[in-house]
């Protein structure tokens, strides 16, 4: 059964909603993967977990932002009459940059934050790692759901000597404020990095591999196809 096959019967058998109003990751769902009639749900869960309780855990962190976004949207399906009885597969995700000390780091939001952790992750830091937190909720009616969440790893190596220069006019950009860690690996402050250890499309900003693997098992098919 080709790839093409597979992607119809999940988009046959459920109806497919991201649960975020990232564009990357609406991008890797509907562009990458082919899951053409794609909705989006914004959840309404506030992104305020007190990072004080995750010092030695910041894994968790996202993991359980995820798992929050996720379970707000299982409630607003539930408050709408005309949606509760139809067969989904809901993809929340969040992703945050976690540094060698295991310190987080979200959306800049301002230039300077942008600036000193560009600096920082270029001049300081051994690697940094992209932890994207994903839940899939394979929602049949308001009484039976569940969620499956898993997290990916994804370690970037920056260039040491990148000149300062160059992450000034990008910082000057505007570009990044609105992205984990204030950079976009597939546009040009991908120039700063200098390898990386993972599934490269976990850094833009949704694990391919394992999403589509985990959308795959909602249809019971063997874990042998390949994909």
């Amino acid at each position: 059964m080709s790839n093409s096959n597979l992607i119809n019967r999940i988009c046959s058998e459920y109806e497919v909603i991201l649960a975020s109003s990232s564009p990357r990751r609406y991008e890797i769902l509907h562009d990458v993967i082919g899951i053409k009639d794609l909705k989006v749900m914004k959840p309404d869960f506030e992104e305020d977990l007190d990072k004080s309780n995750y010092v030695n855990d910041p894994i968790r962190y996202v993991c359980d932002t995820s798992y929050g976004k996720a379970e707000s949207i299982v409630r607003s399906l539930k408050n709408k009459s005309d949606e509760v009885n139809k067969k989904k597969l809901i993809v929340c995700a969040d992703t945050v940059i976690i540094d060698t000390k295991n310190k987080i780091y979200e959306k800049p939001q301002e230039k300077e934050v942008q600036l000193k952790n560009l600096k920082k992750f270029c001049y300081e830091e051994e690697y940094i790692k992209v932890v994207t937190s994903v839940n899939i909720v394979k929602w049949i009616d308001a009484d039976r759901y569940d969620f499956e969440p898993f997290y990916e790893e994804t370690k970037i190596y920056f260039d040491k000597n990148t000149p300062l220069e160059l992450i000034e006019d990008y910082v000057g950009s505007e570009d990044g404020l609105e992205v984990a860690g204030g950079f976009k690996i597939q546009e040009i402050s991908g120039a700063m990095i200098r390898g990386i250890e993972g599934d490269y499309y976990n850094v833009v900003g949704l694990p391919l591999n394992r999403t589509l693997t985990r959308l795959i098992s909602k249809l019971d098919i063997s874990s042998s196809v390949i994909i």
